[in-house]
């Protein structure tokens, strides 16, 4: 018979974000289909970032396995002025998934929906009381002139404010660039159907909800890795791993046998140093296509960018070679 203790300890589960906060199911925080959770203090700092460019992170995904988030539980977690910019866009993306240029004003609740093919970064807010001008690729505000004929006063602040963002037009392009190695290096995507995510602390299979298995750390499908037996399951793929450069491990710790920079207990650091040297390979890539120069451009241009925390240096120079055999 099953004691009160047993219970209580089988009806609880710890935060993935790593706060170490211990949740009972029934928690208030998020909880996706596939059963990762974030408890009610994490969730807030955690959705944040869909505000930065809602229109392409509503409906919001679990950061880990990429499910769709149950609505429900989303809404409860923001305030009452996200409220309002949530259920916009998931209203619109609901009514037309394939609406994806919808423009919001930074500042308050207006929004516009953009005919996809426009190339204009100037969102002019028509809200009451607001009426800012805001740069869709940087997101920074500035003051809208209040007619045609300014003065030479008014135009230096326009040079600070609206017409600085002209730049940011002829480096949108870098910048995409710039965003895209950032997101290969911290997440991994399905080889087969592009679903992106970060992995909990469980094996290195991926079972995607695509019906397609793959490697996390080679990033290649079951059919495709190499395999002990070429018609075995995936966990062929792992055998003689130690000494078959084609071969990956089951677990990330385990790479500490053969290759010290690894750990043999802590697997969020692992975690975050595997995709260390994913991102590092990606922003190696990144400075083949552009100079140095033309990156610090980029940065004068988009304060986002000049904020971005990596040690470039280290970047181009730190052995990135995922495993030291």
């Amino acid at each position: 018979m099953e004691s009160e203790d047993t219970r209580d300890k089988e009806d609880t589960i710890e935060c993935e974000i790593g706060c170490g906060t211990i949740l009972k199911r029934d928690h208030s925080g998020i909880c996706c289909s596939q059963g990762h959770n974030i408890c009610p203090d994490c969730a807030p700092n955690m959705l944040a970032d869909i505000f930065v460019t809602p229109e392409s992170k509503i409906p919001v995904k679990c950061v880990y396995c990429n499910v769709e988030l149950d609505s429900i539980q989303v809404e409860r977690q923001l305030s009452q002025e996200e409220l309002s910019i949530y259920m916009m866009h998931y209203s619109i993306k609901r009514i037309d998934p394939a609406i994806d240029k919808v423009m919001n004003c930074p500042m308050c609740n207006y929004f516009e929906v953009w005919d996809i093919s426009s190339t204009s970064n100037f969102f002019y807010c028509q809200g009451e009381g607001c009426k800012k001008g805001s740069c869709s690729i940087c997101f920074e505000t500035f003051d809208v002139p209040s007619s045609f004929v300014v003065s030479e006063k008014q135009y230096k602040e326009m040079q600070k404010g609206m017409l600085k963002h002209y730049k940011c037009y002829e480096y949108q392009e870098m910048k995409k660039d710039w965003d895209k190695a950032i997101e290969r290096g911290t997440k991994r995507f399905c080889p087969t159907c592009g679903v992106g995510g970060i992995k909990d602390d469980a094996c290195l299979k991926m079972n995607c909800k695509c019906r397609i298995l793959w490697c996390y750390f080679c990033g290649k499908r079951e059919d495709k890795v190499d395999k002990k037996n070429p018609k075995g399951n995936f966990y062929q793929h792992c055998v003689d791993w130690k000494d078959n450069p084609k071969r990956c491990p089951v677990y990330l710790y385990e790479l500490a046998s053969v290759d010290p920079r690894w750990h043999s207990s802590n697997r969020k650091f692992n975690r975050e140093f595997f995709h260390k040297l994913l991102t590092y390979r990606e922003i190696r890539k990144f400075f083949k296509k552009y100079t140095k120069e033309q990156f610090q451009n980029l940065c004068d241009a988009i304060p986002s960018v000049a904020n971005h925390g990596y040690d470039l240096e280290e970047a181009m120079t730190m052995d990135i070679e995922l495993i030291k055999r």
